[in-house]
């Protein structure tokens, strides 16, 4: 039961965030539509601020999964299919994503005074570059594996912003894994028009 009510705690919370604002809502509201009291809320979460935290964890565990593979070599068949998992997580967690945007403020707070991750957020930026700059793997596989991160990004996230987010899933993934697909593979280089050539 304690499982159960602190899910809803969380799944209550999250919804109020994005729709409402991190900043306006007040743990009295989230007890409310949760139907338990301050007191029982408590028992869960310290804090707003606890309760935002574990809605973020999906991206920390992320993020630890994401050391993990780039610690390994690398090369364009494996990045692929790392992109398959990558597409399918962001999928997942597209409402961490959209309580990210809504939130971008409070989410800056919460991070930028965090020792820890900023560290590991460095860390991380100096794996990707050392990944990218490693000359044992072809100029244009490296090329094609930072778009394809892009690709994904552009269509989830910037400039397309909530733009999708009333696609479902199932008809949304095919149609982002065949155009990461499309720039992790070499197809004929585009040809300039007619009224180029002259």
């Amino acid at each position: 039961m304690k499982q159960d009510t602190r899910e809803r705690i969380l799944e209550v919370a999250e919804d109020l965030f994005i729709r409402v604002g991190y900043d306006k809502v007040s743990l009295r509201e989230v007890a409310e539509q949760v139907g338990v009291t301050k007191a029982a809320l408590y028992y869960h979460f310290s804090s707003k601020e606890q309760i935002f935290r574990s809605l973020l964890q999906p991206l920390m565990d992320a993020q630890k999964e994401l050391e993990r593979l780039l610690d390994r070599p690398m090369t364009r068949q494996i990045w692929a299919d790392n992109m398959v998992l990558f597409v399918d997580w962001i999928l997942d967690n597209r409402r961490l994503f959209e309580l990210m945007q809504t939130n971008r403020i409070a989410f800056e707070a919460l991070t930028e005074n965090d020792p820890e991750n900023d560290a590991r957020h460095e860390a991380m930026h100096a794996r990707f570059e050392a990944m990218f700059a490693n000359e044992s793997v072809p100029l244009e596989d490296r090329l094609r594996m930072a778009a394809s991160i892009g690709a994904v990004g552009a269509a989830l996230a910037f400039p397309a912003g909530s733009t999708f987010s009333e696609i479902g899933n199932d008809e949304l993934r095919p149609l982002i894994l065949a155009i990461v697909n499309d720039v992790l593979q070499p197809v004929a280089p585009l040809q300039a028009s007619a009224g180029d050539a002259d």
